[in-house]
Formats: structure tokens, C-alpha cells, sequence
């Protein structure tokens, strides 16, 4: 009987979880550490050099022999590496990039092995690093604006890695004109990558190009399932694009054809009367984001439409302003309660509920004059909705002002892994604050409210999921310019 429990006992041993947070050596040659510190005792007991942890909250190594030898270095072998800065972007990458990349990409399909390409291919490797770096920078302070000397430090390095990813990348593409040499069958993953660090950097003009390049090449691949998963990953890209930065992509631009979209809504920790709300208006949203594509698609070719362009778009307009008049009806029968745990809820529905009413009204125009979308209101003698402008600003500089805290997970969000780990959830779009406030900053009709705006969004920034206020700033901040410059 006593040796029936013991063979239960070591089965149960057995089928434990695999743990990630071994030493480097443990890590590379497969074996279940013991996480002694400083140096574990299997590579004390087998005479190995230990390269010690990763805190997967900092990046930063710890423990581990002083003089480290092992010809291995997380998963990829010392030598990969010229310095150790690289070495601990790589590290990074593995121990935290790739986790908050895997939570956003849930359920997309495209899932590339990045750190197995990066053995192969020197502009995967130095964009992985980039992102690594990157994403650390975060770590070490979470919004853009930061005097931090380990941020500052952190940025130039990783801005080195993405030059030097970009060099070996282009030398690539220059010298391997077949479409099937290898070089090309690991381009969508480094166009992911730069993408990535564009959107983490704030360049939205880098993003812009990226996935403009990333587009004209999936055009002449061939139509494996692979290649598919790629086209549908940048078509996803580009409705974040489009909800990131408040402009549409010109579908001269080898924009893809835009598949059905998953819903996928971030429900917050709200009052029990509210989370219904939430979720609604982020299916509305959904609705709005694939109608907006079709708006933008509709001149180009009417043949790659399951319906005319047109009585689609005029169709989901109706469809969409019932579904907003709706919600909006059910809205008003609720008031903020003092009981609420976050009374500054009521106004986040409120504020995004205005702003993609004023989205809708933009697009509706854009289908009736075609005008493009990015100036419909400077072509507007009587500018729409000038008191929802008003009171998207006027709402969230009460909230700051009231000093209310943001949530930095959403418990529904599926952001279990990321908060466990302690990491930032650096590629989740949510219901925020800054993004209605953002669309105020570029859109409003009078120049002194969108300087108000970009002044609320710079002034003491904040973060809210992969909305950073200061970077949507500093975008406002050069569109506002250039607009000036023109008159």
C-alpha cells in the first residue's frame, strides 16, 4: 500500500506545472530548477556556471556565478549577443515581451516562434531585442514622459537596436528579390516587430509606413494559410491604427480587406448596473470600426464586396445610429451613486459614448461628400456636435481634477497573466479617458480647445492600458502644428 502512495506521490510530482522563473542554465537544458539563490544547487552539484534570474517585473538580472561562462544566455546562446545590453533585451523579450504580445494577440492565429527566428535572422533578432528593450523601458516608468536616467538610458538603447534591425532588414529585401529566398519568409515577423516598437516609441508616422510596406509585400505572397493569417493580422493592425491614431489608412495604400472582427469587449470592475452598458457600446465600437473600413474601401473596388459598398455603408450607418440611440436611452435612466466603488465610471461611459458618436458623424459625412476623413471639419461651414467637444474636455479634466485613480488591469480583460506577472498590459485598447480627449485634441473645430486638450493630455500624464496620454499629446501636439503651418 505504501509503495502504491508513493507512485501516486511521484506522479503527482510529475505532472507539476512547468515553472518559467528557473535559472538561465535550468532554462536552456530543459531541467526543473530548484530556484536556490544565489546559484541553484543543480548547477552547483554538476559544476556548471549559472547565469542566474530574471525579475520578470524589472528585466534585470540577479544571482548566478559572477563570472559567467555558460555558452548560454536564456534561450539563445552567448554569442548571439555583442554586448549585454542585448543580451538582457533578449532576455526581456522572452521573460515579458512575448507575454504581453501573446495577451493581445489571443485568438488571432498568427502566433510566429519571434525568438527561434531571431537565431536565424539578424533583423529579427535586433527588432526583438528593441522590443525587449523597450518594453523594459516601460517597466522602469510606465508613461512616456519620463526624467528617469534608466528610462532615458533604456530609450536610446533600444532606438540603436531598431536602427540596426532596420539596416539588416533593408539590406535583406535589396538583395533577395525572390519572394520564396529565406530572408522573405521571416519578413511578416520583422514587419510585426517594428510595427510594435513604433506604436510603443509614439512615431505614429513609422507605424504608418511599416504597415503600408507590410501590405504591398503580403500582396505578393502566395495564398498559403499562413499568408492569410498574416493578412488578417495587418488588417487587425490597422483598425488599432485607425482607433489609435483617429484616421483611416487611403486604400491606394494596399490597405487589406478588413475580415469580420472578434468581439472582444474590456469589460471593467464596474457597478452591477453599468457592466451591460460597457459591454454594448464596445460591440457598437466593433461595428463602427469594421463600417469606418468599409467607408474607406468603398471607391476602390466594389467587386471585392460581398454587397455594393454603398448600400453596406448606408445600412450599418442606420443600423449603428439605432444601436446608439439605444444605448443612450438606457443610459439616462442611470445617475452616478455615491455608493459605487467608481462613481468616475459613469463619465467613462459617457465620454466614449460622445466620441464615437462624433466618430460616426465623421464617417457618415466622409460616405456623403467624400471628403477625406482627417479634414471633414475643416471643410464644414457649421463644425457638428461643437458641445460634445466641449464636454468630452470638460468631463475628464473633472475626473483628474477629482484625482481618481485608473485601474491598471481590468479584471475581464483577460490580462490574468500580465498582472501576475506584474507587467504593464502595453497592447490593450480599452474604454479610456485619454482616447475621447485625444479625438478632441485633433478634431475639435476651434484651435483653442484642441491646444486645451493636448495641454490636459501633456500637462501630468497618465496611463490607461495601452493608451499613453503623453504620446497621444505629442501626436495631437504635431497634427495641430501642421495645420497651422498650412494656414
Amino acid at each position: 500500500m505504501a509503495h502504491v502512495t508513493e507512485q501516486l506521490a511521484r506522479r503527482r510530482r510529475t505532472s507539476a506545472p512547468k515553472k518559467r522563473t528557473g535559472c538561465g542554465t535550468c532554462k536552456i537544458r530543459h531541467k526543473r530548477c530548484d530556484e536556490a539563490k544565489p546559484i541553484c544547487n543543480i548547477c552547483r552539484k554538476t559544476g556548471r556556471i549559472c547565469d542566474g534570474y530574471i525579475d520578470p517585473s524589472t528585466g534585470r538580472q540577479f544571482g548566478g556565478h559572477a563570472d559567467r561562462n555558460s555558452p548560454f544566455l536564456g534561450i539563445g546562446p552567448r554569442t548571439l549577443f555583442a554586448n549585454e545590453v542585448e543580451a538582457q533585451g533578449f532576455r526581456f523579450f522572452e521573460t515579458a515581451t512575448e507575454i504581453q504580445l501573446a495577451a493581445a494577440l489571443r485568438n488571432h492565429g498568427w502566433t510566429p516562434p519571434l525568438l527561434q527566428l531571431s537565431h536565424q535572422d539578424p533583423a529579427i533578432r535586433h527588432a526583438v531585442i528593441a522590443n525587449g528593450i523597450m518594453s523594459r523601458r516601460y517597466q522602469a516608468s510606465e508613461i512616456s514622459a519620463s526624467t528617469e536616467p534608466l528610462a532615458n538610458n533604456l530609450s536610446q538603447a533600444a532606438l540603436q537596436q531598431y536602427c540596426k534591425a532596420i539596416a539588416c532588414f533593408r539590406s535583406q529585401l535589396g538583395s533577395n528579390l525572390d519572394v520564396n529566398s529565406p530572408s522573405l519568409e521571416t519578413a511578416p515577423a520583422c514587419f510585426v516587430l517594428l510595427i510594435m516598437f513604433e506604436f510603443m516609441q509614439g512615431n505614429a508616422s513609422g507605424l504608418i509606413i511599416h504597415l503600408k510596406h507590410a501590405n504591398k509585400l503580403a500582396a505578393t505572397f502566395g495564398g498559403s494559410r499562413q499568408t492569410q493569417f498574416f493578412i488578417d493580422l495587418l488588417a487587425l493592425i490597422e483598425t488599432v491604427a485607425a482607433l489609435w491614431l483617429n484616421l483611416d489608412l487611403s486604400p491606394a495604400d494596399a490597405s487589406p480587406c478588413l475580415q469580420e472582427l472578434n468581439k472582444c469587449p474590456r469589460p471593467l470592475s464596474l457597478p452591477h448596473g453599468q457592466i451591460s452598458l460597457y459591454y454594448d457600446l464596445s460591440w457598437i465600437n466593433d461595428d463602427v470600426l469594421k463600417w469606418r473600413h468599409a467607408v474607406a474601401s468603398a471607391h476602390v473596388d466594389s467587386m471585392t464586396h460581398a454587397v455594393d459598398p454603398k448600400s453596406f455603408c448606408a445600412v450599418s450607418w442606420r443600423t449603428i445610429q439605432s444601436k446608439l440611440d439605444t444605448w443612450h436611452e438606457r443610459w439616462a435612466t442611470r445617475s452616478p451613486n455615491e455608493e459605487d466603488s467608481a462613481p468616475h465610471y459613469y463619465s467613462l461611459l459617457r465620454v466614449n459614448y460622445l466620441v464615437t458618436v462624433l466618430v460616426v458623424d465623421a464617417v457618415h459625412q466622409r460616405h456623403l461628400s467624400a471628403q477625406p476623413i482627417q479634414n471633414e471639419f475643416t471643410h464644414s461651414r457649421e463644425p457638428p456636435k461643437l458641445d460634445y467637444f466641449n464636454e468630452i474636455f470638460k468631463s475628464v479634466a473633472e475626473v483628474l481634477e477629482a484625482g481618481h485613480s485608473f485601474s491598471r488591469y481590468y479584471p475581464c480583460a483577460e490580462e490574468g497573466p500580465l498582472e501576475a506577472a506584474g507587467l504593464l498590459p502595453l497592447f490593450s485598447f480599452r474604454h479610456s479617458f485619454i482616447q475621447p480627449l485625444f479625438y478632441v485634441a485633433q478634431h475639435a473645430p476651434q484651435a483653442s480647445l484642441r491646444q486645451r486638450a493636448i495641454g490636459l493630455l501633456m500637462e501630468k500624464p497618465w496611463r490607461e492600458g495601452a493608451w499613453d496620454s503623453y504620446i497621444m499629446g505629442s501626436i495631437a501636439k504635431s497634427s495641430l502644428g501642421g495645420i497651422a503651418g498650412m494656414h
